[in-house]
């Protein structure tokens, strides 16, 4: 099949060319109609040459880069805020010797506990808690919790003193320690 050629037009139309004055044979000088033109269409051809390829694609990437510039300077913001937030108090800074022997007693406490189990190797721990796998089993565990959980808050005893109620709940759940 024949290729179909168009002959190629340009967009705008041309500028009317300068109007020249026709002598007539009187001498006397006639002056040919002047087109009008808009001088705002004037402006704009002079105000904005045609731009190459390449200057447009080097202008579309200084106005992305600009986006990606302010995006990045308000997350850098928000972060700096974030951090002012986060960091701790001078109050917390000046505890750092608490946490370290909090560390050391916690790991005390680690230790009795596995040579408690290296000395009776027949008794098995619970675990304190046993996670449900599957997310059913993790909502009917809530649902029950749920309901528990409305039962001890319209208990009497709990009603009348709670503290001494939870105290009261550990002492009989967490297991003690045998005395020496």
């Amino acid at each position: 099949m024949p290729r179909v050629t168009k002959e190629r037009t340009k967009y705008h139309a041309p500028k009317a060319a300068p109007a020249t004055k026709p002598v007539t044979d009187a001498g006397n000088i006639v002056s040919a109609p002047v087109p009008l033109t808009d001088k705002a269409s004037e402006k704009k051809d002079v105000a904005q040459p045609l731009k190459s390829k390449r200057a447009k694609r080097a202008d579309r990437h200084q106005k992305w880069m600009d986006k990606i510039g302010a995006a990045h300077t308000q997350q850098k913001l928000e972060q700096r805020q974030q951090g002012r937030q986060t960091n701790p108090s001078a109050l917390i800074r000046g505890m750092t010797g608490m946490k370290a022997s909090l560390k050391e007693v916690q790991a005390e406490l680690i230790a009795q506990h596995l040579l408690s189990l290296n000395k009776n190797p027949g008794v098995k721990t619970e675990s304190v808690a046993q996670l449900p796998k599957s997310r059913k089993a993790r909502d009917k565990a809530a649902v029950r919790e749920e309901k528990r959980f409305g039962q001890i808050l319209l208990h009497p005893a709990f009603q009348a003193n709670p503290l001494a109620t939870i105290r009261q709940h550990l002492a009989n759940t967490l297991p003690q320690k045998p005395t020496e």
